[in-house]
């Protein structure tokens, strides 16, 4: 990593939320799919459920897969080493159909690189399940879009045009709030503060693309763990990068 990111990474841990590294707090898995919904996490009952949804999940479940409710449509899934898929409907009357498309994806060979056309950025905004995903959570979200809005007005049709900024439900770890995940890296922040959204995007748009993905963890003072690695991996990617790393 650049030695201006490791400035930038200093100073955001300044004003971390925790002080002790995160890493090693992702469950292993191999892709995460993103079904949309119509509403906001910020207004979703504590518990989600629905038949589709319940559904989706147990067809997951064959490809080690994590399903979530997000307010960005349409489904999309992202899987270790892949480019991002896209599913415009997704119903109960199509589900079969569906799961097919995403079981041929999931048997794609991974690439070791995944080419970045749009960023995505999913904060967990999920008060009713925990008031700090809630506070810390919606803050986040909010100071991102308005960041990128400011940054956009800047060069309109530069980088921060192809960012998105979505809400997503319960991840797990409220005590980590405000948590991010960013994909198509797989990545999964923590500790997030409004202050803290400048420095997360400059590190975040200074990747290049293709990603590469054996590359050390993304902001590690944040860093929870990345998607297709186990915890134990997580945490040695961590470790490998604070030893390495001088400042």
């Amino acid at each position: 990593m650049k030695a201006a990111s490791l400035r930038t990474i200093n100073k955001l841990s300044s004003s971390a939320a925790r002080t002790d590294f995160l890493a090693g707090t992702v469950p292993l898995h191999q892709a995460y799919i993103l079904l949309h919904g119509r509403d906001s996490p910020r207004s979703f009952p504590s518990r989600v459920t629905s038949p589709l949804l319940v559904a989706l999940r147990q067809y997951a479940l064959r490809w080690s897969a994590l399903v979530n409710v997000a307010w960005v449509p349409p489904l999309l899934t992202f899987a270790h080493g892949r480019a991002g898929l896209q599913i415009p409907s997704v119903t109960m009357d199509n589900l079969d159909e569906v799961c097919s498309r995403l079981h041929d994806y999931m048997e794609r060979p991974p690439t070791g690189a995944v080419d970045l056309d749009d960023l995505y950025l999913y904060v967990c905004t999920h008060g009713a399940r925990d008031c700090r995903c809630g506070e810390w959570g919606s803050k986040v979200a909010d100071a991102l879009r308005n960041e990128i809005h400011w940054r956009k007005g800047i060069e309109p049709t530069g980088k921060y045009s192809r960012v998105v900024v979505g809400e997503v439900g319960h991840v797990g770890g409220h005590q980590y709030a405000a948590n991010m995940l960013v994909f198509p890296y797989g990545e999964w922040l923590g500790g997030l503060r409004p202050d803290n959204v400048p420095g997360v995007l400059d590190v975040i748009m200074e990747q290049s693309s293709p990603v590469d993905l054996a590359r050390t963890s993304l902001l590690p003072t944040h860093w929870r763990g990345r998607m297709g690695l186990a915890r134990d991996q997580q945490l040695q990617r961590f470790l490998l990068h604070r030893d390495n790393s001088t400042v």
